[in-house]
């Protein structure tokens, strides 16, 4: 019997651990789940007899690199900047790894002893990034395919409420990693190409720089996200006119985020220290001119930075101006403090459904005429705990698993990204099967 080992048992595990237990009995392989969070591990397990929890620890790797050692295949689920630990530990026991994690620089330098010890290490094989290579990379080789040429290359994707459990001014919960949304427009600018010319937004204007894009029939924001200008080669598309990828928001959201990020109140560069008891009115003030301290904490805002009653509503409804209540956590960076509220202000409650939208867009050219082929999914999840975010990061992990255990495998060793045939060929299909359908739409222009 061979043993999947999954990693990590946070909100984005839950679909993943469902679906390799689900295929135990027929796959025969058995599921072990290591969490800082034993609890959380068990739950996930939820008494299935082909699967197995234990506790990971945060300060000794024995037990987690035994476990490696032991595993036929490792599901990387831990946060971001731990892969590269995993993967060193898993290369080195000849066991290929899975993780649905940007790429890093410390992934990429594990290449070459990974094709040496005859390792698949397969990252960024969830959503975004994920089957956004994917379903992109079917269409622009079927374009090329075809006889035609790339102009422009657009693609947003958005981790939203369904609308039945949209409550909230904001339009938004949380159901995937909080820490990345808090940090959004602090990650460094945003670069892409627009017509033909290379762009740069700085992280202060990032949320003002807003493509609106209609997915059936609702209309949603996106804003240029990280370095787009990479995919011109990841993509081979050298040479092409636009290139743009994005994180999609209901509208309103991203002007009212960006009066935070104007203020600093998602700055993560600075630890300070406020007064235990501080009201949220006063933690608020902390971030505006001296000058204003005689005005409401609204009007402040409005003389600091170019606010409106929409993102006053916003900004109140999260309790920024209250006088009563305040922060739990008053030593951190700014971001860290909001991180902590906003958990539980945008956080699913029982019955809650997420909601996960993507779009692409192609444009090019063909004998001589211009076309363009749209490319949108929509998706929500059943309840809080297997969200949309869930399936669509878990099952493309699964269904890979399944594929390099008993599909035959991708016959490719290395630190790869899904995007050639060998993937979206294998996995798309499965998907659709699944649920996971993208609706297309062609015209000339």
């Amino acid at each position: 019997m061979k043993s999947i080992l999954v990693l990590g048992a946070g909100r984005s595990c839950s679909t993943l651990i469902k679906h390799l237990l689900k295929r135990s009995e027929e796959c025969e392989w058995r599921v072990v789940v290591g969490d800082i969070d034993l609890q959380a591990a068990r739950l996930k397990i939820d008494g299935h007899p082909r699967g197995e929890a234990f506790e990971l620890s945060s300060t000794n790797n024995t037990e987690r690199d035994t476990r490696i050692a032991e595993a036929d295949l490792v599901m990387s689920m831990v946060p971001p900047f731990l892969h590269a630990g995993v993967a060193k530990v898993a290369i080195r026991a000849g066991v290929s790894v899975i993780t649905p994690s940007y790429l890093s620089d410390e992934m990429i330098a594990l290449d070459a002893e990974a094709r040496q010890a005859g390792v698949l290490v397969l990252n960024e094989i969830g959503l975004d990034p994920g089957i956004d290579h994917m379903s992109a990379m079917q269409v622009i080789d079927q374009i090329k395919a075809e006889g035609g040429k790339m102009i422009g290359f657009e693609s947003y994707c958005g981790g939203l409420v369904a609308t039945e459990s949209d409550n909230n001014p904001w339009h938004y919960k949380i159901s995937w990693n909080p820490r990345n949304i808090i940090l959004a427009g602090q990650g460094g600018s945003a670069t892409f190409k627009d017509n033909g010319r290379v762009k740069l937004e700085p992280p202060h204007r990032v949320f003002r720089r807003l493509r609106p894009v209609n997915i059936d029939g609702c209309l949603y924001k996106g804003y240029p996200n990280r370095d787009s200008l990479a995919y011109e080669k990841i993509y081979g598309l050298a040479g092409i006119q636009t290139l743009i990828r994005g994180t999609l928001r209901v509208d309103g959201f991203c002007r009212s985020w960006d009066i935070l990020v104007q203020l600093g109140m998602v700055r993560d560069d600075v630890q300070l220290s406020w007064t235990k008891g501080i009201s949220w009115s006063e933690w608020t003030r902390s971030f505006l001119p001296a000058k204003t301290a005689d005005m409401s904490v609204s009007d402040a805002i409005n003389a600091t930075v170019v606010s409106d009653h929409e993102t006053n509503k916003r900004l109140e409804w999260l309790g920024l101006f209250d006088l009563e209540s305040g922060p739990s956590l008053v030593e951190g960076t700014p971001a860290q403090i909001l991180e902590a509220h906003l958990v539980e202000k945008w956080a699913l409650e029982d019955g809650d459904r997420d909601m996960v939208v993507m779009w692409h867009r192609f444009e090019y050219e063909k004998d001589g005429e211009r076309f363009e082929r749209t490319s949108e999914l929509s998706l929500e999840g059943t309840d809080s705990m297997y969200t949309a975010m869930s399936d669509t990061v878990g099952l493309p992990m699964a269904l890979a698993a399944e594929h390099m255990l008993v599909g035959g495998g991708f016959d490719r060793v290395g630190v790869e990204i899904p995007v050639s045939s060998t993937y979206y060929n294998v996995l798309l299909p499965k998907l659709e099967k699944l649920g996971v359908v993208f609706k297309e739409n062609h015209r000339a222009l």
